[in-house]
């Protein structure tokens, strides 16, 4: 029987938003306006704008998805499967060189360092952020460094609202200046804390997608953006 789309309450009390069904749609929809800006046009910043939220509330999937998975091993081969499909249309589409990996290198990195806290392994935990030292890969060592840090606070909300928009303005420090005034700076990477209402919207509830859509919408819009390009050339 087909999947369908739908809602379906789970028995956890809600202090931000679980419905990770929702919320990776919308990360989606955001990382292909980012795709787009990145690919084909570069000087709409808006569209660039726009992207700064999907990373987090992909890491925010990945923070609630440890705690709601039945078999993190499983979830991990997940993500180094779409990771290792993924590979050639990330680099090909965005003109990233071979040794330059795609967010699902991120992702499986923040899973495994969260699973080394869950599971007392802490070896996990470190060699997965050593991990993002020798590895080139979308966001490294602060993509990951993102992913701990909203599973530690996932239901701690002042808290998490607090440090994630503190970590965004850091982050944000050195990136490209979208907007300033005489007395400020608005840079791209800052752009981020736009995602907090999102994720503290508290649901306790999931919306059914199918479990492949979220795996297959990146390496689908990639190849996508790979053959536009090549056409406008």
């Amino acid at each position: 029987m087909q999947r369908q789309i739908g809602f379906r309450p789970i028995s956890v009390r809600a202090y931000a938003n679980h419905d990770t069904g929702l919320l990776g749609i919308i990360a989606v929809i955001c990382m292909i306006f980012d795709h787009v800006g990145s690919a084909l046009l570069p000087n709409v910043m808006w569209l660039r704008v726009v992207g700064r939220l999907a990373f987090p509330l992909f890491a925010w999937g990945i923070a609630i998805g440890a705690e709601h998975t039945r078999s993190l091993p499983r979830y991990a081969l997940r993500l180094l499967a779409a990771g290792i499909v993924s590979q050639p249309f990330y680099m090909y589409a965005l003109n990233h060189p071979l040794d330059k990996l795609n967010i699902f290198a991120t992702l499986l990195l923040g899973l495994l360092s969260i699973w080394g806290l869950k599971e007392k392994k802490e070896w996990l935990t470190v060699a997965a952020l050593l991990a993002t030292q020798f590895i080139d890969m979308d966001y490294g060592l602060r993509g990951v460094a993102c992913i701990l840090l909203l599973w530690m606070l996932h239901d701690h909300p002042l808290a998490l609202s607090v440090c994630f928009s503190a970590y965004c303005v850091m982050w944000g420090a050195s990136g490209s200046v979208i907007w300033e005034t005489s007395l400020f700076r608005v840079r791209l990477q800052t752009a981020a804390i736009l995602v907090l209402p999102l994720i503290l919207w508290p649901v306790a509830g999931r919306t059914k997608t199918p479990r492949w859509l979220m795996y297959a919408a990146y390496p689908g819009h990639l190849a996508i953006l790979w053959l536009l390009r090549s056409l406008l050339r």
